[in-house]
């Protein structure tokens, strides 16, 4: 009896916690020196606060962001990357799922005209009939808040993985770029246009184009749009890509290293190789597979995020660095939640600046697949994003 007592009493003294909580953050003060920071939610910011009071050593508490000038960017933004949300924030989702259930693997992110945020991945799937069969399909979803997604499309239903989306400059139009499988086994990148987003929605592409392999005998893939040069039209634009080929030493399979091209008036192929990054992620100690990797702009500045393996074709060895572009020096990333690293191999790494959840300001927001994690069920995708 006594027991019961005490739990009653321990969950109205929460509700007390809660109803003060919230009070203190809509004047933006609380205990602690904990404070709202720009685009979180009176309700997340609530959460916060009351796991801090009740259960202090659940998650350490986070403090507010220090202004641009307080911190180099680099350091700023490595911490940012670094430094994961705790969970009681909403800030944060392991094992990202849309609301079918399915997984939501390398989501790339980007703010719709219409509201909230587009978001494309790929899903891994065994088809009917076929169990011993891994294959791959993407898909588009709507999001209000980074953190919860609605599936809005399926865009390729087999053979398709790794994509990437972005919104042409000046225009309605998107394009999308993915790695297709051929019927000979090997990947190579595609390339599509979609004149609007009601196009994008109803997976009405307006073209499509299959870009060559020209590096490798095996596969090309993981691509990633560097910039679009419109010029008033599909047929004059020119489109940077980058992307990773696997290498053949001796005749044989051999580790991803990267390459980029450039795809002119959409049917004119041209591309080299990129020594340079190859050279800088092995100097990290980083030999194995080059693949998947993003640029982005913070604080007025380009960055780029690689990944990278240490041992070739070992999958628990992927890890994430991040580059200061041009060419600068390269900053390894590891997860932590506090001091606790959540896992030892990560990658398909992309960070964006975005508006904030429900307006209010800026967010980092950052993806990263999880092939190791503290517990079986955070492995998967990982989706967060930092007020700014």
């Amino acid at each position: 009896m006594l027991r019961v007592k005490l739990l009653g009493s321990r969950r109205r003294a929460i509700v007390v916690l809660a109803a003060g909580a919230l009070a203190l953050t809509s004047a933006h003060a609380s205990a602690s020196g904990h404070r709202c920071p720009p685009g979180e939610t009176l309700r997340a910011c609530a959460i916060g606060l009351v796991s801090q009071l009740v259960d202090p050593s659940r998650c350490p508490s986070e403090t507010a962001p220090q202004p641009p000038s307080a911190q180099p960017a680099a350091d700023r933004l490595q911490s940012l990357i670094d430094e994961v949300p705790c969970p009681q924030t909403g800030r944060v989702s392991f094992n990202t799922r849309d609301n079918a259930g399915d997984s939501m693997s390398v989501l790339d992110t980007l703010p719709s005209p219409a509201g909230g945020y587009l978001g494309v991945y790929h899903t891994e799937f065994r088809p009917l009939g076929r169990p011993w069969f891994a294959d791959f399909r993407i898909s588009l979803a709507r999001s209000s808040d980074l953190i919860h997604w609605t599936r809005a499309a399926v865009l390729d239903p087999t053979g398709a993985s790794m994509p990437t989306l972005r919104a042409i400059p000046g225009t309605p139009g998107y394009l999308l770029a993915y790695e297709k499988r051929r019927g000979d086994g090997g990947d190579f990148v595609r390339i599509r246009y979609y004149p609007s987003l009601f196009s994008l929605l109803a997976n009405a592409y307006g073209a499509q184009r299959d870009i060559p392999r020209m590096f490798s005998p095996y596969n090309n893939g993981t691509p990633t749009i560097l910039w679009v040069h419109w010029n008033g039209g599909l047929w004059r634009s020119v489109i940077g890509l980058g992307f990773h080929y696997e290498s053949a030493p001796n005749g044989e399979r051999g580790p991803d290293r990267e390459a980029l091209g450039t795809l002119r008036r959409f049917r004119i192929w041209t591309a080299h190789t990129d020594p340079r990054t190859d050279a800088a992620l092995d100097q990290q100690g980083l030999g194995g597979s080059h693949g998947d990797w993003r640029q982005f702009s913070f604080e007025k500045g380009g960055w780029r995020l690689y990944e990278a393996q240490t041992a070739f074709d070992d999958f628990g060895t992927w890890r994430v660095v991040l580059e200061r572009e041009p060419w600068g020096r390269m900053y390894p990333v590891t997860l932590t939640i506090g001091a606790q690293p959540i896992s030892s191999s990560f990658a398909n790494p992309v960070a964006h600046v975005e508006p904030a959840p429900g307006g209010g300001g800026q967010v980092l927001v950052v993806t990263m697949f999880l092939f190791t994690a503290r517990s079986p069920a955070e492995r998967g995708e990982l989706v967060y994003y930092q007020p700014l």
